[in-house]
Parts: C-alpha cells; sequence; structure tokens
C-alpha cells in the first residue's frame, strides 16, 4: 500500500511513518501543503491513503481547505489521528476535521470517540507509543546531566490536570531547592496565581530540539513525567521510557491501568510520595536501572509501537 504522509513536526514524522513502513507500506513524506507540489506527488505517486496529525504550523485554515479540496478532487482516502484531544477538540480538532474533510479519525483520547461518531464521523481510538528506532538510550551528555529532569511546555490556562501533575511532582521539588532543570516553552511566562507555585529561573533551559530529548532522558537521575488527563497517557510516557529514562509520574487511572509501579516506573499520589521517591531513587542507582530497562521493555512490546499503531489504521482503512 502507497502511503502519503503530510507532517513537517519531528514527533509526528518519527512515528506513524516509520510504522507503516514496518508494515510493509511504500510511504512518501510531505512536509507542506501546497498545492502545486500537492498536485504534482498525487500525480506521480498515486497513494492508497493520506495519513495527516496533530496540530502544527503547516495547518492554518487555508491549507486544510486546499488539502480537503484536492484529496476530494482525487478520490482518496484520508485519515487524521486528532493528537490534540480532549483539551482542544473545539478549537483545534473540530476546525481540522470542518477543513480538511477526513474520512477517517483517529483519537488519543477514547471517551472523544462517542463524541465524533454523534456527529457523524468514523472515529477510532488509537493511543500514543514508541519507536524503537528512534526511541532508544543515548550516550549521556554534560549539559544534560542533572538530578530531576522535566521536559514539557508550561501551560496557559493550567485548566486540565496538566496542573495537578505539576503540583503533585514539580512543586514539592523546587520550592525545596532539589537540582531540576527544566526544558521547554512558556516557563518564564509562568503565573503562580494560576498553577499555585513559582519556579526560580534558576531551573530553566530554555527549548530543546525534539531529536535532543532522548539524551536529557538518557543524561537525568530521574524524569518527571506530567499527565495532561487521568484517563490517557501523553506522548512522552512511551518516550522517556522507550529511551529507558527512569521515569516519575502521578498515579493516574491511565498510568496504573498500563503499567506497574516500581517495575516499570514509579507513581506518586502527592507532594509527599513524590519526595518520598526522589529522595530514596536518588541513592539507588542500580534500582533505577533495573526499572528503566523494565520499562524499555514494556514500551517496546508490540501493541505498544507505532508499528502496531500503523497496523490498526490500515486495517481499518481498508474494511469495505
Amino acid at each position: 500500500m502507497k502511503i502519503l504522509f503530510i507532517d513537517v513536526d519531528h514527533q509526528y514524522l518519527l512515528g506513524l511513518p516509520v510504522g507503516f513502513a514496518r508494515n510493509g507500506c511504500e510511504v512518501k513524506i510531505l512536509t507542506n501543503i501546497v498545492e502545486k507540489e500537492l498536485e504534482q506527488l498525487l500525480a506521480e505517486y498515486h497513494p492508497d491513503l493520506v495519513v495527516t496529525a496533530g496540530w502544527t504550523k503547516i495547518h492554518t485554515n487555508s491549507k486544510l481547505n486546499l488539502l480537503g479540496k484536492i484529496v476530494d478532487k482525487h478520490h482518496l482516502k484520508h485519515a487524521y489521528w486528532a493528537t490534540e484531544d480532549p483539551r482542544w477538540t473545539d478549537e483545534w480538532s473540530l476546525p481540522y476535521i470542518k477543513a480538511a474533510k477526513p474520512e477517517y479519525i483517529f483519537t488519543i483520547d477514547r471517551e472523544t470517540v462517542p463524541f465524533y461518531n454523534q456527529l457523524g464521523f468514523k472515529a477510532y481510538y488509537l493511543p500514543w507509543a514508541c519507536n524503537p528506532e528512534f526511541h532508544q538510550p543515548a550516550e549521556p551528555v554534560e549539559k544534560y546531566k542533572c538530578d530531576i529532569a522535566l521536559v514539557a511546555t508550561a501551560g496557559v490556562t493550567w485548566s486540565s490536570y496538566r496542573r495537578d501533575s505539576a503540583r503533585i511532582l514539580l512543586k514539592p521539588l523546587v520550592e525545596r531547592g532539589y537540582d531540576v532543570a527544566i526544558w521547554g516553552k512558556r516557563w518564564d511566562k509562568l503565573d503562580p496565581a494560576i498553577v499555585g507555585f513559582n519556579v526560580d529561573s534558576r531551573h530553566f533551559r530554555g527549548n530543546l530540539s525534539y531529536l535532543e530529548t532522548n539524551r536529557v532522558y538518557s543524561s537525568a537521575k530521574i524524569i518527571l513525567g506530567f499527565q495532561n488527563v487521568i484517563t490517557e497517557l501523553t506522548s512522552r510516557t512511551y518516550e522517556i521510557l522507550g529511551a529507558r529514562g527512569f521515569l516519575l509520574a502521578p498515579a493516574t487511572t491511565a498510568v496504573l491501568e498500563k503499567f506497574t509501579p516500581g517495575k516499570h516506573l514509579v507513581v506518586a499520589q502527592s507532594e509527599e510520595d513524590t519526595l518520598r521517591l526522589v529522595d530514596y531513587y536518588l541513592k539507588q542507582g542500580n534500582e533505577r536501572e533495573t526499572i528503566a530497562l523494565q520499562g524499555q521493555r514494556e514500551v517496546y512490546s508490540y501493541q505498544n509501537t507505532y508499528t502496531d499503531r500503523a497496523a490498526q489504521i490500515l486495517k481499518i482503512t481498508s474494511e469495505k
């Protein structure tokens, strides 16, 4: 089968396209939506399925309308992976779907599936995953070495469970002066009145290329893993474990459903839990390595990789 994958963000380019190739598909990638380039590629390549995902810088309303128009003109199947559900369904996913008109909708949030179905769309659950070819241990780098690392974008309104994650995992550590290094956008604009605590600028390390994330996960002793909702896992959950990072996550329903605390990762239900776990595991290098290795093996299993996710898409879109 011929797949045309359209996106520009490395997080997506290193995910499903690799999975489709692993399933024996021929894959071409287009990193922008420009009429002349898209028309030429479709005329030469004749894909069986167009796949798009997320909401990245190429997804302007005009380009999405153009994509929908051209895909319809060529009578192509179009599968869209909505990775901003459920927090940005109304603001991002629905405008995307309205403009690009995909035939199939896959969402990372199982509770959003019936919502799409009620609107008349064919929708399916497709969670995040890892790519063992990329999400793997890297050589530790001096500038990334620290006791505790956080790779995350700071919230704006902090209206989701992300705020609870920050209060459970990050707040007790920065307030007590632990060696915490934070990579990501908007941390310099953090509003203590919204999130409930302040973070000294000495913890900020600025933006981080997605291609560098494995190096952070391999250089820090403990990685904090924020969760956005209690019922689903973030992409970084799979990615940190894939890189054999030692993950400390909040004890959400999804984390406990998928992983075994003390075997694949460790979990905290409170600030006190976080302090207790950090104090213990910072001194237990061998235990950290054992748990991190078991976590990696778990997400490398077939049901947690992009090979499996791509197979799911192929099965559903091939059904008559």
